[in-house]
């Protein structure tokens, strides 16, 4: 284990170094100079003014320098936790991130832990009853949880509250450690849609899994040995066919943290996703750089604990 251990720590480091490469060039890629926007954005015409004010900007962002001192100034930066100052919201990034990414993060792993806690027992339900009414009902539930697109199911989940509770989301969020109560009422809803959505998939999964499991000789046998139902499905059956669907569920987790800015923006969460969204389109460089910098470096290391969660599972891997 520790050599299998030991051998996925060595390939996070590349990865993590080709990220880096890749985001810093598409980001030099996007169309429009920041510099440029900036210095006009007061509507003033090109002038000797505006010129200097340019340059002067250039030369803060590190845009007069060749594209490789840029990137090595940038990672250098980075590593002592200095992602630059941000233009756009007129203050450091790292004040933008510690702000914001606790509340993306807190909602992405909320959605998470509702969507795999209902649709994993879900799908094994629906496996070991197949073509009964739970294996019928589980999956019209699935169908209708894919049917429905992510924006409208947060609207109609809004329009409930709204219609028959008289809630609306605050305008003052509330955060975890100043007020929990508060700040889960705030964040429960968009979380319960976002799940709603990602759990369908997760369940047809489990399903079609533990379908294909339960009918391997090794099951039949642990049948004819005389162990009950339950060892034979949840020891035996259910730890074989987790392997594909703990695979899912770390690629959710991963695309959580950047894809909930439609939850964030239906539930007025100021997290990652908004002022990502905002920082692309007034082409805030330090400020793409760094927030995409970040959901790349979760996505890695829930790769990294997924491949080592394999290793527990199966050992078969780990000895591979």
């Amino acid at each position: 284990m520790l050599i299998y251990s030991a051998r996925r720590l060595l390939l996070f480091f590349p990865s993590l170094l080709g990220v880096t490469i890749i985001i810093f060039g598409l980001v030099r890629m996007v169309p429009g100079d920041i510099a440029e926007i900036l210095a006009f954005d007061a509507g003033t015409e090109r002038g000797a003014v505006v010129d200097e004010n340019i340059r002067r900007i250039r030369a803060e962002l590190g845009l007069d320098k060749p594209i490789t001192i840029q990137y090595l100034g940038w990672i250098k930066d980075g590593l002592s936790g200095n992602f630059g100052f941000s233009y756009w919201e007129k203050r450091p990034v790292a004040e933008i991130i510690r702000e914001r990414f606790p509340r993306s993060l807190e909602l992405a792993a909320l959605t998470l832990v509702i969507a795999v806690v209902w649709a994993v027992p879900l799908g094994v339900i629906s496996a070991v009853r197949q073509n009964t009414w739970a294996d019928y009902l589980v999956r019209v539930l699935s169908i209708s949880g894919l049917s429905l697109p992510l924006f409208l199911t947060g609207i109609l989940i809004l329009y409930v509250l709204v219609r028959f509770f008289a809630w609306l989301p605050p305008l003052d969020f509330r955060d975890f450690t100043d007020q929990p109560l508060e700040n889960l009422q705030q964040l429960i809803w968009p979380a319960l849609a976002q799940a709603i959505y990602i759990s369908a998939p997760i369940t047809r999964l489990t399903r079609s899994q533990m379908l294909d499991v339960i009918r391997e000789d090794y099951v039949r046998t642990a049948r004819a040995k005389g162990l009950s139902e339950r060892i034979v499905v949840y020891r035996h059956a259910f730890r074989n066919a987790l392997l594909p669907v703990v695979t899912f569920i770390g690629w959710w987790g991963g695309r959580l943290l950047g894809g909930i800015v439609i939850m964030e923006i239906i539930f007025g969460v100021p997290g990652m996703g908004t002022s990502l969204i905002a920082a692309v389109s007034h082409r805030d460089y330090p400020t793409v750089q760094a927030m995409v910098l970040l959901m790349a470096l979760v996505f890695l290391l829930l790769n990294l604990f997924i491949d080592l969660l394999y290793g527990l599972l199966d050992p078969r891997i780990r000895y591979a």
